[in-house]
């Protein structure tokens, strides 16, 4: 899709939705208009997505989401290498998700970048302003904490947090 087509058929009405709610306090009600409003815009969307204010997407068309999907407000996610979001997940206030990386030539950052794609795997939390880097799987059931840069896979059911992430402990699975 050219550049046109693709800033009017999804970056546009995602940016008109967040203007018109954004006088909307940021409560569960106004979270599952947004999410209602938003969900057409997305590669794919599933039911109950909910959206915090001011959050920033570049470019939707890109990103999948499953079901019982929450992201809070101030969040970064950018779907340039493909991003997917399984469901019941939690995305916390301020996380950044990126599926693009800055190229260095000749020892400076180019206008270039490499896209990898991102997946956050279902029953997984991100702690606020935590930050996932392109080419990262987030396993199912992992809980980041809060400020970690992940920048690598780990194993699923695992509590991972720090700069850069490391794995804490294993999650206790209930039953």
């Amino acid at each position: 899709m050219n550049k046109k087509k693709l800033f009017f058929r999804y970056v546009l009405p995602i940016h008109c939705i967040q203007l018109i709610t954004a006088l909307m306090p940021n409560t569960d009600v106004t979270t599952k208009i947004r999410g209602r409003w938003m969900r057409p815009f997305f590669k794919e969307c599933g039911a109950n997505f909910r959206i915090g204010s001011r959050v920033i997407i570049n470019r939707p068309d890109l990103i999948s989401i499953g079901d019982d999907v929450y992201i809070a407000h101030q969040c970064y996610l950018n779907g340039t290498g493909g991003l997917k979001i399984e469901r019941n997940v939690s995305v916390g206030p301020m996380c950044v998700i990126v599926t693009s990386k800055h190229v260095y030539q000749d020892g400076a950052v180019s206008m270039e970048s490499n896209a990898a794609g991102v997946v956050i795997g279902k029953g997984s939390w991100l702690a606020s302003h935590a930050v996932i880097n392109a080419g990262v799987t987030v396993a199912e059931g992992t809980t980041v904490g809060a400020n970690a840069v992940v920048t690598k896979n780990f194993e699923p059911h695992t509590i991972i947090g720090g700069v850069p992430a490391r794995v804490i402990r294993a999650q206790e699975m209930s039953l």
